[in-house]
């Protein structure tokens, strides 16, 4: 055993002798030291990578901590996740308060205080909501709401009113971006409230248990007006997006935007074409625009109501070549792609609250052609139109030409539209601020056009909404010519 030790140990100095004699002393130190150092390196980061860090971090944010600690719960209110704060809850309860949807602003509380059992108490916060909530009135006759409406918005005057063939209807039937922001702003500070035309009605058992209309419960703080807004023939029409003829949108339009897609955030824009050709999306029509209002000002919209789009289908929906003559121009892909994208924005568009109405396929009025006529044009806003934006039980009529006068409903046409799932019918009627009858299977409602000629013709008819002649753009031709 000696032996063998007295082997090794004449080895290992023969070893360094040998290292010495060919480095020296110092590089062999040097040597010996890195060889320590690299283990011991890998070591430590080794242990970094793969042992966590329990020592805590005082520069977190304590709110960020909670956060991370408390798992994610799906909102029943809201459908998306809910707040993990105190603050971040306070200020999604306080937005759906805003609206006047008490109700769900405290359940979103209490969804928060079954989530964490942990959280801050809110008795005090939940008393000031049922106290808001106790200042709200049972709005007294939903007969007595006014209904404005619009075509698409003029984004470059410049180009709408140049001059040519078409300025004078442009003129005569449109509002310029800035008009309405201005109607929106006017409206609001004098205490209208939107409300989703459906509110307006609800249904309940009569005494034969028949399922019948009669007025539907609106909850306002004293003051407060409700309205209902739409917009016709959002449908982007080539005269007034193609300027040079070729089916397709382009910067020799007369300044609209040319269709409905969705952004990047999610939500539903304007895609639109600036005078240099730039191709750009943003807020150019009454959609985005009302939905900018409404974030400034969330009071402005009842338990998130939002407008009517009324679409033909003539010239396909959105500004996407869905009509059936496109087949033939574009590949089969490129169309079934028309189709898919006018879908996915149909789809936005109901999500953000918005209603989508038929206005008729062909744009005639219903009041004037035969039975015949209207059934098929009917039969084809069902074959072509909504199989891309669903269901419709809004009828908005073109050119508000309604089927009957003041009388109830009866007849051929009225068959025709019932059995077709429209119970809600609106016409055209700016004699009065409101027009509204109720019957026990629909609806009629007037609306008011907040057009050019409206707005400088008539201004005293439409004085309890807006002060007209504050409102009109300085870029509108003046004087609006006559009807």
């Amino acid at each position: 055993m000696n032996g063998l030790k007295t082997s090794k140990t004449e080895k290992l100095n023969r070893f360094w002798a040998a290292m010495f004699d060919i480095f020296g002393q110092k590089k062999t130190a040097l040597f010996c030291f890195i060889g320590l150092l690299i283990p011991t390196l890998l070591l430590v980061i080794g242990v970094r990578i793969f042992v966590p860090d329990t020592v805590p971090n005082d520069d977190i944010d304590p709110s960020v901590l909670l956060e991370q600690s408390r798992e994610t719960v799906i909102s029943e209110v809201t459908g998306e996740a809910l707040p993990k704060t105190e603050e971040k809850l306070k200020l999604a309860a306080d937005k759906i308060a805003a609206g006047y949807d008490y109700d769900n602003a405290l359940k979103l509380v209490e969804e928060f205080e079954a989530a964490y059992t942990d959280c801050d108490d809110h008795t005090a916060y939940k008393e000031k909501l049922n106290n808001d909530k106790a200042l709200c009135v049972r709005y007294e006759d939903t007969t007595k709401v006014s209904h404005i409406f619009f075509h698409s918005l003029i984004a470059d005057t410049s180009r709408a009113f140049d001059g040519d063939e078409d300025q004078d209807g442009y003129n005569l039937y449109m509002t310029t971006v800035d008009e309405f922001n201005a109607i929106m702003q006017q409206m609001y500070e004098r205490g209208y409230v939107l409300v989703d035309i459906h509110s307006m009605i609800k249904t309940v058992t009569d005494e034969n248990g028949n399922s019948v209309y009669t007025q539907g419960d609106i909850y306002l703080p004293a003051g407060k007006k409700p309205f209902v807004l739409s917009v016709d023939d959002v449908n982007y029409y080539k005269y007034m997006t193609d300027g040079d003829g070729d089916g397709y949108a382009d910067a020799k339009s007369d300044g609209f935007a040319n269709k409905l897609v969705i952004g990047d955030d999610g939500k539903v824009t304007n895609e639109y074409y600036e005078k240099d050709g730039t191709l750009v999306t943003g807020s150019y029509d009454v959609l985005p625009l009302l939905e900018d209002f409404i974030e400034k000002h969330p009071d402005f919209s009842y338990r998130g109501a939002r407008g009517i789009l009324a679409v033909t289908g003539f010239e396909g929906v959105f500004g996407y070549h869905t009509h059936p003559d496109w087949k033939s121009i574009l590949t089969e892909d490129e169309y079934n792609n028309e189709v898919k994208q006018a879908k996915a924005v149909s789809e936005a568009i109901k999500a953000q609250g918005w209603t989508i109405a038929c206005h008729s396929y062909a744009h005639f009025g219903y009041g004037s052609c035969n039975p015949y006529d209207l059934a098929a044009d009917v039969q084809k806003w069902e074959d072509q139109v909504q199989p891309i934006v669903g269901d419709a039980d809004v009828l908005i009529y073109p050119f508000g030409q309604d089927i009957a006068g003041a009388e109830d409903y009866e007849g051929q046409k009225y068959d025709t539209l019932k059995a077709a799932g429209y119970s809600i019918f609106c016409n055209v009627d700016a004699s009065n601020d409101y027009w509204v009858q109720i019957h026990d299977g629909y609806m009629r409602q007037g609306r008011i056009n907040l057009d050019g000629y409206r707005l400088y013709h008539t201004q005293s008819l439409i004085s309890n909404l807006i002060d007209a002649a504050t409102v009109i753009d300085k870029n509108r031709p003046l004087p609006v010519p006559s009807l």
